[in-house]
């Protein structure tokens, strides 16, 4: 029957065993009677009761022997033992409990305490049997989930370390790629610059969190910069952006910075960024739309003064012929010199446009820049005395240029002008210096010559007087643009559309209130060989220095 408890009562005294049985059995019990240790054994290992009762003075193996061997099985070691006993010894008591059993009760039996005593292990049994079952399942739970646990804990590790190798292949793809690359948060922080980026700023590997792109910005672009890169990231879409950005030497390069959104299980985290630096190329740019500006200005001047200068023709015929049929003396002829007067000075304007066009067959030959220099100075140093001190540093025996001597003049003459001009009759210096110079590859980019490498005599003047701005700077060789007087504004771009077609160049040094210093690089002929200094080394100095005498020679790599 199920839900009957079982009690296995051993004692070899029948009437003991008997009224035991009864008392037992009255009470709703299953007893199983066993009269002698081997039998109570043998039950107890064929199914085991949920209590024993046991007498301990039995004949061949006592109580105490019976409780050891069903200690030492594992079947029943958990059973209950209660002790019988007619002595209530001290010592039996102790070796009782010592071995394991639950408690004692002293014969002759006292039918409540008796059973109250059964009840109390009954339900002890029942409470251990139901509390190692629960111990059991959790445990059984704890493991289950500790397998569970360890096999994610193995699965993160391995992710974590599949992680860690893809981060350092990307961080070495990264620091060997040739472009700057960058991470950021969304919060716009830093997270990562490879060594490109780094070397460019200047810092070292140990700083690459904590920078801030924001702080290399150059301030003009600033606004425009942190506009569009918000503007990209609160629509989590690419960006290019082009900006100037200080490098480790304080000066600023154009850089086009590219940023993609960077995922994560579908979710934005940041941007990768990868730099450019394009200060080269937007300078090749500029020096193609130059040469193509320059290009369309020169055949549109030569056109236009090719037929300003065949209608100039006919003017100063016509009026030649009207003042040759004119006495002096009458009222007509002062306006029919005034027509010529003025079509005389139209036509220094058209040779002016023919000049800056090239559009003009000169005689050209072996021209000394020192000597054309000092005769032009001969010339006009009583005026520009007046106002300024002339410095001179003049190299004697220069390599000749293959030019137009008249041409140079005009050049050096109208350097001159503007050099006066600009001291605004305040007074100031005008240095003028001619000299040899090498010029390599790297110094020609950098000061925008599109000159190929080679050696070149200089004609250098510099002024002391109010300088120009880089908006006028940019401009200051546009025909017919000036910061002076109407009719004055062919003096320069003529001055350039010589030395074009001389295969030379012009440059120009500024800063408002600083002055400024014009140079002018013409191609040595080869004649007049001559022993060249060791070339001095390219630094960040003004595009001229005075020459001292001597042979005159620079050098810029």
């Amino acid at each position: 029957m199920s839900g009957i408890s079982t009690i296995l009562v051993v004692d070899d005294d029948s009437d003991s065993l008997r009224l035991l049985t009864d008392i037992l059995t009255a009470e709703g019990y299953r007893v199983r009677p066993a009269d002698s240790g081997q039998l109570a054994l043998a039950s107890a290992k064929a199914a085991a009761p949920e209590l024993i009762m046991l007498d301990i003075r039995m004949p061949g193996m006592d109580g105490f022997e019976v409780c050891r061997r069903l200690q030492a099985d594992e079947k029943t070691r958990r059973i209950p033992i209660i002790f019988l006993s007619a002595a209530g010894q001290l010592q039996d008591r102790v070796l009782g409990l010592s071995l394991g059993a639950a408690d004692f009760i002293s014969k002759p039996y006292e039918r409540p305490e008796l059973l109250a005593r059964v009840r109390t292990h009954m339900e002890l049994g029942r409470l251990r049997a139901h509390l190692e079952h629960q111990v059991a399942a959790q445990t059984a739970e704890l493991r289950l989930a500790n397998e569970q646990l360890s096999l994610e804990l193995e699965e993160r590790l391995r992710a974590e370390q599949e992680l860690r190798e893809s981060e350092a292949r990307f961080r070495s793809l990264a620091d060997r790629a040739p472009v700057g690359i960058w991470l950021t948060t969304l919060d716009n922080e830093v997270t990562f610059y490879n060594r490109r980026a780094l070397a460019f700023l200047g810092r070292k590997a140990a700083e690459r969190s904590g920078l801030s792109w924001a702080e290399f910005v150059h301030p003009e672009d600033m606004d425009a910069v942190k506009a569009k890169y918000q503007a990209a990231v609160s629509a989590r879409r690419s960006f290019r952006i082009e900006c100037r950005v200080r490098r480790w030497n304080g000066k600023y390069r154009w850089v086009l910075n590219t940023g993609i959104p960077r995922m994560i299980d579908g979710v934005c985290t940041g941007y990768i960024t990868t730099s450019t630096d394009i200060t080269d190329l937007k300078r090749r740019q500029e020096e193609l739309l130059m040469h193509q500006k320059l290009e369309s200005l020169g055949v549109l001047a030569g056109g236009v003064a090719h037929d300003f200068n065949n209608l100039l023709g006919s003017i100063l015929a016509e009026s030649d012929l009207a003042m040759s049929d004119l006495p002096e003396d009458t009222p007509g002829r002062d306006g029919v010199e005034r027509i010529a007067a003025i079509a005389q000075r139209a036509s220094e304007i058209v040779n002016l446009l023919m000049t800056y066009a090239g559009d003009r067959d000169l005689a050209i030959e072996g021209v000394d820049l020192s000597k054309v220099t000092s005769e032009v100075l001969f010339l006009m140093r009583p005026p520009l005395s007046e106002t300024a001190v002339i410095e001179l540093n003049l190299v004697k025996d220069l390599p000749l240029v293959q030019a137009n001597k008249a041409q140079i003049r005009q050049v050096v003459m109208n350097l001159l002008t503007n050099a006066a001009e600009a001291l605004k009759g305040r007074g100031g210096k005008i240095t003028v210096s001619t000299g040899l110079v090498h010029i390599g590859k790297a110094a020609a980019a950098k000061r925008k010559l599109n000159l190929p490498v080679g050696e070149y005599c200089f004609l250098s003047v510099s002024d002391t007087g109010c300088g120009m701005s880089p908006q006028t700077k940019d401009k200051v060789f546009d025909p017919f643009y000036s910061t002076k007087f109407v009719g004055r504004g062919l003096g320069l771009a003529a001055v350039q559309g010589i030395l074009r077609s001389h295969r030379g160049a012009i440059s120009v040094v500024s800063e408002p209130e600083r002055g400024s210093t014009f140079e002018v690089l013409l191609p040595r002929s080869g004649k007049r060989e001559r022993h060249r200094r060791e070339s001095m080394p390219e630094h960040d100095t003004p595009l001229v220095s005075t020459a001292s005498g001597g042979s005159g020679t620079r050098g810029w790599h």
